[in-house]
């Protein structure tokens, strides 16, 4: 994910930051925003990224952005099963699901902006689960998995 694309999504995230409990930001605070893949997505459909944003209104802030790339034609049962699923997630986060869950004590990612363009892709942005991982690979490992 290339810088300009980054800070794009990140501005699309601005409104639900107050929402999920981060620290309001104004467009113009953002001095940077640096994206790192951290999980690809099953048959290569996309990446997980962990996105850092340098602002010039406090420290910096790191949200989870999910995008998936379907296929323009999915020819075999799997593909479609993935392609399903992925619009299954995007609807969960987009319907308040996941917010209802938050709200029942669980932890689930905040959404923070959900894109989803029919039959082309998906993208979710989310806060990151806070806490710490028991394994020794750290959260890479379990996102890997």
């Amino acid at each position: 994910m290339d810088k300009r694309e980054a800070k794009m999504l990140v501005e699309r995230c601005l409104p639900r930051f107050a929402a999920a409990g981060l620290a309001p930001l104004e467009p113009g605070a953002i001095v940077d925003v640096q994206s790192k893949s951290i999980a690809s997505l099953w048959a290569g459909m996309g990446n997980v990224y962990n996105l850092t944003v340098t602002n010039s209104s406090g420290p910096p802030l790191s949200i989870v952005a999910k995008r998936v790339q379907l296929p323009s034609r999915c020819d075999s049962i799997g593909d479609q099963r993935k392609k399903d699923s992925y619009d299954v997630e995007a609807c969960f986060y987009q319907k308040g699901h996941a917010e209802r869950l938050i709200a029942a004590g669980c932890a689930v990612p905040f959404p923070l902006h959900v894109e989803a363009s029919r039959g082309e892709g998906v993208t979710i942005c989310m806060t990151k689960l806070e806490g710490k991982s028991s394994h020794r690979g750290e959260n890479e490992a379990f996102v890997a998995w």
